[in-house]
């Protein structure tokens, strides 16, 4: 599927602010021109654009602005070829069993915890129960999505951006980023690997997925000698075509599309509007 994508972030500050610094991951990590098209990215104010890989192999554009600034807004444009991975096979069959020796240490990030995840007695004993004797290790992952679909309430504007896992196993309430981390929680819990996605989604016509309005989230399972595989629980589906990943990571923490701080005034604060649009190109 060919996709244009449009981000843009805008921060108003109420009072000027200086030695602003952003990092951003809007750009896929891909190098394959016949995956990402086209890529674009400015900001302003204007300021000179560098770049780096991180540990997770994410593209990291950064940027500094020590001069006064009102607002700051940054936007990314895109053109990419999504495919389904899971058009010619689903990969199934590999046992639960196989977790305690085909892993390598590359793995040890995304078993453990990490900024937002904790790999907690209270995830262990849910993903327990979701399992329910599954032996499958992506059958079982696929039943956490799916528990976490059905038992928790989609609810914008409940949760943020440093909402933790755990508040979230009790309040059963959030949004994709933080369906995300109950899911890597969960399946860390039953040693299945699991990464967190960020990137964008299609809602194509008719279509009624949650989270298609903004940056999307979800995560990845590691399959033993097949891979790594998207699944959405904020809408119960695998990630497929449908869904333009940008950046991995351990959580919300690695892969954030826009971070930064800024000095100011004793009390400044910021307003922020996203605006995203994902069409066929």
């Amino acid at each position: 599927m060919r996709l244009s994508v449009f981000h843009r972030t805008t921060y108003r500050y109420r009072s000027p602010v200086v030695e602003s610094y952003n990092e951003l991951r809007l750009r896929s990590a891909t190098e394959d021109k016949s995956r990402l098209e086209f890529f674009l990215l400015r900001v302003d104010p204007p300021a000179r654009l560098r770049h780096y890989r991180d540990d997770w192999f994410n593209y990291v554009h950064y940027f500094d602005l020590p001069e006064a600034h009102s607002s700051l807004i940054i936007e990314a444009q895109s053109i990419v070829n999504t495919t389904n991975p899971y058009a010619d096979c689903i990969p199934s069959g590999v046992p639960m069993r196989s977790l305690k020796t085909g892993l390598d240490d590359m793995m040890a990030p995304f078993i453990a915890d990490s900024c937002y995840v904790e790999v907690s007695p209270e995830a262990w004993r849910l993903g327990v129960d979701i399992r329910d004797g599954r032996e499958d290790v992506f059958e079982t992952a696929e039943a956490v999505m799916h528990h976490i679909f059905r038992e928790w309430t989609y609810a914008p504007s409940t949760t943020t951006v440093a909402t933790h896992m755990n508040e979230v196993l009790a309040s059963r309430r959030g949004v994709c980023q933080d369906f995300a981390h109950v899911m890597i929680g969960i399946c860390r819990s039953l040693g299945i690997p699991a990464r967190y996605a960020s990137g964008y989604l299609y809602n194509g016509p008719g279509a009624n997925l949650r989270g298609a309005e903004a940056s999307h989230a979800w995560c990845e399972v590691y399959v033993p000698g097949r891979g790594w595989f998207g699944l959405d629980p904020t809408n119960n589906t695998r990630a497929d075509e449908r869904h333009v990943k940008i950046a991995t990571g351990r959580d919300y923490h690695d892969a954030a599309p826009v971070s930064g701080y800024f000095h100011g005034p004793q009390g400044a604060t910021s307003a922020l509007e996203v605006e995203v649009e994902v069409r066929p190109k």
